[in-house]
């Protein structure tokens, strides 16, 4: 029960009707809470010698004095809350106190007096309890007097047995179960008052035993098999608690506390014995019983709770190679989850996909291509992993099917594992791609533009490299393109790219066009036509020799002309012709050119057709579906080709027509 809390919903609801204000010694003080330091309620009233007096206000927090007639100033004050609203408690002296106002004096000197004098009950006696160290669920026995006026027996982290649950009860003696949830700690009684109840503290903490673990047994500390907990008081625990040191731990709950479909344990009716499967989740760390009071008690510490992991672990091939399976081979693999490969960037993995157990050996179907020397991780459940090393199968290069090679020119390399190769570099030059149809034995490469006598470097897939034999490159004497843009390039616009030999450049071509260009300082900058698109060649012609590239250009994209725009509805095969007869002059328009219709369908309709026709008879543009289907649209571009354009030209311009739609928009771009 807690009592604090709701002292702060009756405030609300009470502060009027039990006059209990506070003020200074003049006026009335109306503000529930304000700045400053105020009093707005105190109580019980009447309040029991030796019980708990409690001040709800404002900053009352400093508050240094309490000033009860009769009795030296109280300055042992229990600050429950601070600021606005604020709390505080003191306990009122068996012995002395007079009825009159309460002063509270606070740290700058100010005073504010209790607009209503403290009375006060005959006290309620608490003498003591025994015995003095108990395990919940036995009987303790609280000796006083007046004990008849108590209701309710609260144990530490207010832990509440009310009147109806007492053993037995009198004036002078209280008989109560300990409950479970009891820890250590003052026992209070109190009177059970609605509003502000009366509490009486013991003299002396109340022991609470909790239970003891006196072994921890299982065949071996691995996933899956029984563990056995025995000790006393186990009826007590509520949860068995893995990786407890972890910062979301793993509890296996009791069977009562247990949701449907969830791992649970049971425990036996002497309450001396706790049963369960370890959980996959459950890592080599402490282990803890979680009791009904919130209290841990450890069952296992993290030196001794050492989980199974696998071990014994080879693979096989040994180097395998990258995309073929793997196979490993060990003890305990079926607490591998999942698999992982260390990749070129430090500290990172790729996931090995998908495996399989055969014969007690684990089976990955492919290895990952971007996966680097090192250690295989199998990973577990629980977060933890064993670890096996492996090496990869590397390509090699035997022979080259020239001695000496031209920038340029296509090269054969033979050799193994060649299919390994994502890219060839010739004396530290640009990387190119192996041509289409490379096997394990063969791959053809064209050499870069920029490519030197020297090492061959062949390029994975993983980002590392192998050095292939040395080759003489006869370098380009022509103007070549060292560094292909990057980002989007527009037509119309001009493209700037990295050459080398540019001193030899006479001419550059795109799309068989001549366009001006500049040399400087190694950088080529040429004019894009705006007829470029996104499948342009570039073509640079040099005194002694050309080369072309492949360019993808940003098309430039013509504006939106409206010629039409309204709301003309379509219902069953009308026909819109205020473009057709003159209405709209069709030899403006270029071919290539595209015819945009903008629309809503009507959703009552079954199914939507548009036809773009020519005046004369209504007949559909020459290549164009008789009708277009609209389902599921709102707009259809048709790009006008030469012939469509005489139909227009010269058979009466347009007519729209068809059914189920509402023509808003018509437009050329």
């Amino acid at each position: 029960m807690k009592h604090i809390s709701n002292l702060k919903v009756w405030l609300l609801s009470c502060l009027v009707a039990l006059g209990f204000t506070a003020c200074d010694s003049d006026n009335l003080d109306t503000q529930q809470y304000k700045g400053g330091v105020s009093l707005n309620v105190y109580g019980p009233q009447p309040v029991m010698r030796g019980g708990t007096l409690r001040f709800l206000g404002s900053n009352l927090d400093q508050v240094t004095q309490v000033i009860i007639p009769g009795v030296e100033p109280i300055t042992e004050i229990d600050v429950r809350q601070a600021g606005v609203p604020s709390e505080i408690l003191v306990q009122v002296p068996v012995d002395g106190p007079e009825v009159g106002y309460v002063t509270l004096v606070t740290a700058n000197g100010a005073e504010i007096v209790t607009e209503t004098q403290l009375t006060y009950e005959e006290p309620i006696v608490f003498e003591g309890f025994s015995p003095a160290t108990v395990m919940p669920g036995e009987v303790i026995t609280i000796t006083g007097d007046y004990l008849n006026l108590i209701h309710e027996v609260i144990f530490a982290d207010e832990v509440a047995v009310p009147e109806a649950e007492f053993v037995s009860h009198s004036r002078y003696q209280i008989e109560v179960v300990v409950p479970d949830a009891a820890q250590t700690g003052q026992i209070i009684l109190s009177d059970g008052a609605e509003d502000l109840p009366n509490w009486i503290y013991s003299e002396a903490e109340l022991e609470v035993g909790v239970p003891t673990v006196t072994s921890f047994i299982a065949s071996r500390f691995k996933a899956g098999e029984t563990l056995n907990i025995t000790g006393t008081a186990l009826n007590l625990v509520d949860y068995v608690r893995f990786n407890a040191s972890a910062e979301v731990p793993y509890d296996v709950p009791s069977a009562t506390l247990a949701e449907e479909g969830e791992a649970f344990f049971t425990l036996n009716e002497e309450g001396t014995q706790i049963t369960l499967a370890q959980p996959v989740e459950a890592a080599s760390d402490a282990v803890e019983l979680v009791l009904r009071s919130g209290l841990t008690v450890t069952a296992m510490t993290a030196e001794n709770f050492q989980v199974v992991i696998p071990s014994g672990l080879a693979v096989s091939p040994n180097p395998v190679k990258a995309g073929a399976s793997l196979t490993i081979t060990g003890t305990d693999l079926d607490l591998v989850t999942s698999i992982a490969f260390p990749t070129n960037t430090e500290g990172t993995t790729v996931d090995g996909g998908a495996f399989s157990m055969e014969s007690g050996k684990l089976v990955l179907a492919a290895v990952p291509t971007t996966a680097v020397e090192g250690n295989v991780l199998l990973n577990m459940a629980n977060g933890m992993n064993a670890t096996v090393p492996y090496a990869l199968v590397k390509p090699s290069v035997t022979s080259y099917s020239a001695s000496q090679v031209n920038a340029g020119a296509a090269l054969v390399l033979t050799g193994t594992n060649l299919d390994l190769v994502t890219g060839v570099s010739f004396g530290g030059g640009s990387i190119a791609a192996p041509e289409e149809g490379a096997t394990a034995t063969s791959l053809t490469v064209v050499l870069p533009m920029d490519s030197k006598s020297g090492a061959v470097s062949l390029a994975l897939e993983n980002g590392t490299t192998v050095e292939a034999p040395s080759l003489e490159v006869a370098e380009a004497v022509f103007c070549f393109i060292a560094t292909m843009p990057e980002g989007e390039v527009t037509a119309g616009s001009v493209c700037s790219v990295e050459v080398g030999n540019g001193d030899k450049l006479e001419k550059v071509e795109v799309d068989g066009t001549s366009v001006q260009f500049l040399v400087n300082n190694g950088i080529l900058q040429f004019n894009v036509p705006t007829t470029a698109g996104a499948d342009s060649k570039v073509k640079l012609i040099s005194s002694n020799g050309e080369v072309e590239y492949d360019f993808a250009f940003v098309p430039l994209t013509k504006p939106e002309i409206e010629i039409w725009s309204g709301s003309w509805v379509c219902g069953n095969w009308e026909g819109n012709q205020d473009l057709a007869w003159g209405g709209y002059d069709w030899t403006t328009v270029a071919s290539g050119t595209a015819l945009n219709f903008y629309y809503t369908l009507d959703s009552s309709a079954t199914y939507w057709q548009l036809r773009v026709a020519q005046g004369d008879g209504w007949v559909a543009l020459t290549g164009t579906p008789d009708p277009y289907d609209l389902t599921g649209t709102t707009s259809l571009s048709v790009v006008l080709t030469e012939e469509m354009l005489d139909d227009l030209q010269n058979n009466g311009g347009l007519v729209v027509t068809g059914r189920g739609f509402t023509l808003t928009r018509i437009t050329l771009q």
